[in-house]
């Protein structure tokens, strides 16, 4: 079977731009696959044509429905988050933080926030966040009341051997439309 364009990057299907920019220059620079680094031309040439195709929108649609679905792209489907999808409201980027505490505990932590909308908002915390649990949301505007949502789904990376990050995604009870001045942001 002859490798995709974006087997030959080294990327997930789902891949944003950035990353399949940031996959071709670490190719052709960091890897040395250029020609002037010594690199085997034709590789070169197949390295080019697939980042020609996948950074252009209109290329890259034409071409995903050419080579179709294959397991390896439901896999990715599945399993990275999809960075044109549709959303119910507009989210803002953040970086405030905030403390929660979850329905059946009695601590608050902390967190921050990475994004908001009316709507809900997506945190990362150190501590162990459980989907579908009710959370508590205080901001760090003492003046704002508390938000109450509830946590549709979590993801747990582990930036290094020592130490796990858990990204959740809160829906809040009702919207909320005052959640830039709330956050202070």
């Amino acid at each position: 079977m002859k490798a995709t364009y974006y087997d030959i990057l080294g990327v997930s299907p789902a891949a944003s731009n950035d990353i399949i920019h940031a996959a071709y220059r670490a190719l052709m620079l960091k890897d040395k696959k250029h020609p002037d680094l010594g690199g085997d031309p034709e590789e070169a040439k197949a390295i080019n044509e697939a980042y020609s195709v996948l950074k252009d929108a209109e290329k890259r649609t034409k071409y995903d429905s050419r080579i179709g679905k294959t397991s390896f792209w439901k896999f990715w489907e599945r399993a990275a988050p999809q960075t044109n999808e549709r959303r119910r409201a507009v989210r803002t980027a953040g970086s405030s933080t905030v403390s929660f505490c979850m329905n059946h505990d009695t601590r608050w932590n902390v967190a921050r926030v990475k994004d908001y909308s009316v709507i809900g908002c997506r945190i990362v915390s150190h501590e162990p966040v459980k989907k579908n649990e009710s959370v508590v949301i205080s901001c760090t505007n003492t003046a704002s009341a508390v938000v109450h949502g509830k946590v549709r789904w979590v993801r747990m990376y582990c930036p290094s051997i020592f130490e796990r990050v858990y990204e959740a995604g809160i829906e809040f009870d009702q919207p909320i439309h005052d959640i830039a001045q709330r956050l202070s942001i």
